[in-house]
């Protein structure tokens, strides 16, 4: 890693740290704090208010850790003697590294917490360019706010899952920003479309995806033709491994087409539906410019589409008899239970369609079509029982209507004169 340390590093550098053995002497972060929060220009105030819920403050530190100075002087003349009021940017990464990268200082607050930072963002898009001498890349500060840096899990933290997005957007959806890079602007709009981004936002679900789990955080790269497969099955683990398997992965490699992207695209992801299949005007197969229905990949998209086909409709027909079955009054909840298996096979099959083998989507439909068949004769079996229970029913009503029938004429016989 190439190094540039001047001379305002160096103030830095030797500047004093705060430990937790004296946080009592400098309470709400020492006489910096107390004096700034006082003052009119809220450019002044405002950090000092900020740093009172920053988790650095709850740890113990104190302004001097970053800006230098002292912390507890009340004259002001001595308070910022050797003090850096902004630090510049290009030495941010290196800033925060002299306690994020340093093992035995960070055991002391987490010993679980990581220390790599520093490194691996010099091996990012944005540390590469910083390193080029390019200051305008995002540094730290960009993604954690300087006075008010939150855990991820605080739902006020700047890297709280559901506020990525929006954080990565605030630069890369800025046109005027990325046109030196020649950089699209319009993955936010399009990530806002996506199943991943309702997943997330509509159902609250903070497992879906968000920029830095496909692109890396402090390492953030393009995840390239040859990751994407691994990176999406870092989620869709079983689905990545069919996909492994399959002819497609090193064909895509060889064409230089990323993985899963090449079907599902990247940032607007849609819910993948059975549409995708066969070679009809939704088709991947033919949308993506790889298949016809000339070559023996088509014609395998259009069976496999039939087969996915066969097994809904079988699913759905013994869905039907038995739901029939059920408002006749039949129990047939076991097989309704087991009935579930089919859909289980239907989910199945759509994931080992991955493989773009037949032979493996056949054995898993089979599968499904078996239980499906299954649930069908329960639901005929059914309703034969209820026609023979209905049979027997009106046999026996007639048998009570004839004996009624007798009694009545003996008892008018017996009662003539």
């Amino acid at each position: 890693m190439t190094s540039r340390r001047g001379p305002a590093f160096l103030v830095l550098a030797f500047a004093g740290w705060v430990g937790p053995t004296s946080v009592s002497a400098q309470a709400n972060g020492g006489q910096c704090a107390g004096c700034h929060r006082a003052l009119a220009d809220p450019s002044l105030s405002g950090p000092a208010i900020a740093w009172q819920a920053d988790v650095h403050l709850q740890a113990g530190l104190t302004c001097t850790g970053c800006h230098g100075g002292d912390a507890v002087a009340t004259d002001p003349g001595v308070a910022h003697t050797s003090m850096l009021a902004r630090p510049p940017r290009e030495r941010i990464p290196e800033l925060c590294g002299r306690c994020h990268a340093n093992q035995e200082f960070m055991r002391g607050y987490d010993p679980d917490i990581r220390i790599d930072q520093v490194e691996t963002y010099f091996t990012s898009v944005h540390g590469q360019r910083l390193l080029e001498g390019d200051p305008r890349v995002a540094v730290c500060v960009d993604c954690h706010t300087t006075h008010s840096i939150q855990p991820s899990s605080e739902t006020t933290s700047s890297i709280y899952p559901p506020k990525i997005p929006e954080l990565c957007g605030s630069c890369h959806a800025d046109r005027e920003r990325m046109a030196p890079y020649g950089i699209p602007t319009d993955q936010l709009e399009e990530y806002k479309t996506s199943i991943h981004w309702a997943t997330m936002n509509d159902r609250g679900d903070l497992s879906a995806p968000v920029c830095n789990d496909c692109h890396g955080n402090h390492g953030a790269v393009p995840p390239g033709f040859e990751a994407v497969g691994r990176v999406c099955g870092s989620c869709h683990f079983q689905v990545g491994q069919y996909f492994a398997s399959s002819p497609h992965d090193s064909v895509f490699v060889g064409l230089e087409r990323p993985g899963c992207a090449t079907c599902h695209g990247n940032h607007a992801i849609q819910v993948a539906n059975d549409e995708l299949l066969g070679l009809g005007d939704r088709s991947t197969c033919v949308d993506a410019g790889c298949h016809t229905d000339a070559d023996a990949g088509g014609r395998v998209a259009r069976q496999a589409l039939v087969l996915v086909d066969s097994l809904i409709g079988a699913r759905a027909r013994s869905d039907s008899i038995l739901g029939e079955a059920e408002r006749a009054g039949m129990p047939v909840e076991q097989a309704q239970f087991e009935l579930a298996k089919a859909q289980n096979a239907i989910v199945s099959a759509r994931a080992v369609l991955h493989t773009a083998s037949i032979d493996s989507l056949r054995a898993k439909i089979d599968e499904g079509l078996e239980v499906a068949s299954a649930g069908f004769e329960a639901g005929e079996d059914a309703f034969t029982e209820l026609h023979t229970r209905r049979t027997g029913l009106a046999v026996s009503a007639a048998v009570i209507l004839l004996v009624i029938g007798g009694l009545l004429i003996k008892i008018r016989d017996l009662g003539a004169p």
